[in-house]
């Protein structure tokens, strides 16, 4: 089930910029939307926080799209420890960023180790990844080839040892062209599934709440109700590439319990 959007309006340029509209990648099929909106002066931004190393069509994620912005936290397919990444499409957007992500500065780094001062152009936050965390990610990357084939391999374990279970849906991520980076499932009785499972030591977890419920949201809201039935009995379960398939078997035996009468 989906709830329906609210119709926008005002999605003209003005001025001669774009308006941008962020799209979510999950790790779940790309959805064909940036064709109806190029036209109307609309960027495409896609939020690829967990779809790193996944396809749309023949490319992967992160090729196309106005902005692409990946996270790179401590359990995503790609890890920098913390941090994350803007892939822009123009060497102006790419210098824009730069500004941004370290207080409005308009030199390099590398152009600063040379000068005695620096320009501040524009409004900019402190947001650079550090050379720690970056040389992190490049070590995660060159192994990402052997990371993207046990995360497809894990998660078709999980939907193998699942099928029997009554009453437990696995939410497909498509794992032919995405590289899943939660494992995810619905059922009834979520919150006393999930004390169950953690009282037994399984670190499962609740992604996500739905945002529309959140205080700092109230002034927007307005009923979802596929969004919150779906937020009452999503559980994802323990999910990395170093899992075993006994782990997978044995969190899969230990829901099957909780779930019983």
């Amino acid at each position: 089930m989906r709830d329906r959007p609210t119709p926008h309006g005002g999605g003209q340029r003005r001025h001669g910029r774009r308006h941008p509209r962020a799209v979510r990648r999950s790790g779940r099929r790309p959805h064909p939307i940036r064709a109806g909106l190029t036209g109307r002066g609309i960027a495409v931004i896609e939020d690829a926080a967990h779809a790193f190393g996944s396809r749309n069509g023949r490319h992967r994620v992160g090729a196309t799209g106005d902005l692409t912005c990946f996270s790179f936290g401590p359990i995503k397919n790609l890890t920098c420890g913390q941090g994350g990444m803007v892939i822009p499409r123009s060497s102006d957007e790419a210098d824009t960023i730069r500004r941004l992500r370290l207080l409005g500065v308009a030199q390099s780094q590398r152009e600063r180790a040379n000068i005695t001062t620096y320009r501040v152009d524009s409004f900019g936050l402190r947001y650079q990844l550090s050379s720690i965390n970056a040389a992190i990610g490049l070590v995660q990357l060159d192994r990402f080839d052997t990371t993207e084939r046990l995360r497809r391999f894990l998660w078709r374990a999980y939907r193998r040892a699942l099928a029997p279970l009554d009453g437990v849906t696995l939410v497909d991520v498509d794992p032919d062209r995405s590289v899943p980076h939660l494992c995810q499932v619905r059922m009834p009785h979520r919150d006393r599934v999930f004390q169950e499972l953690r009282a037994q030591g399984i670190g499962v977890g609740v992604h996500y709440p739905p945002n529309h419920l959140q205080p700092a949201f109230a002034p927007w809201r307005r009923p979802l109700p596929a969004t919150e039935q779906v937020g009452e009995e999503i559980l994802s379960l323990p999910f990395h590439q170093h899992l075993t398939e006994t782990d997978i078997d044995h969190v899969v035996a230990a829901l099957g319990q909780a779930l019983s009468p």
